[in-house]
């Protein structure tokens, strides 16, 4: 598994913890995270850190976004596991340059295959393909193009 699957992996880990206690102070969970978990070494956790600290930071605007585009499912109906995917590949697709919006959508899609059920994978690819058609169109209002570094 490359890195950043592994960094993508943790983030979620991390987000799916933040979403089910409703506590969005990522660094906090993040410690936790990575201290009962010895897989994820030092440059994957400082990338999954990055990836789980922007969407805590622009949770509002992911969010809104993802409501969007999920036309027939409120956000709240989906499970903590997609929601958790949909939101890490949103956040790369609105604030990050070096990852190409297709690698976004196919990261999270392999995400969801592991974490999900297939019909989940579908709604995923569907739900950030809108996202990346809104930012195209620029429908995406207050992206405040800061992106994280690679």
């Amino acid at each position: 598994m490359g890195s950043r699957r592994k960094s993508r992996k943790a983030a979620l880990g991390i987000l799916y913890q933040c979403d089910i206690h409703q506590d969005w102070d990522a660094e906090k969970v993040a410690r936790e995270y990575f201290g009962e978990n010895d897989e994820v070494g030092k440059e994957e956790s400082a990338f999954a850190l990055a990836l789980a600290d922007g969407v805590a930071e622009h949770l509002e605007e992911i969010d809104s976004q993802l409501a969007l585009a999920l036309t027939n499912w409120p956000l709240d109906r989906l499970g903590y596991m997609e929601r958790s995917i949909l939101r890490i590949g949103a956040f790369e697709i609105l604030h990050q340059d070096f990852t190409p919006d297709k690698v976004a959508v196919d990261e999270a899609v392999e995400l969801s295959k592991i974490y999900c059920d297939m019909e989940s994978s579908k709604l995923i690819n569907g739900a950030l393909q809108s996202v990346i058609d809104r930012k195209a169109a620029g429908n995406v209002p207050g992206l405040s193009g800061e992106k994280l570094a690679g």
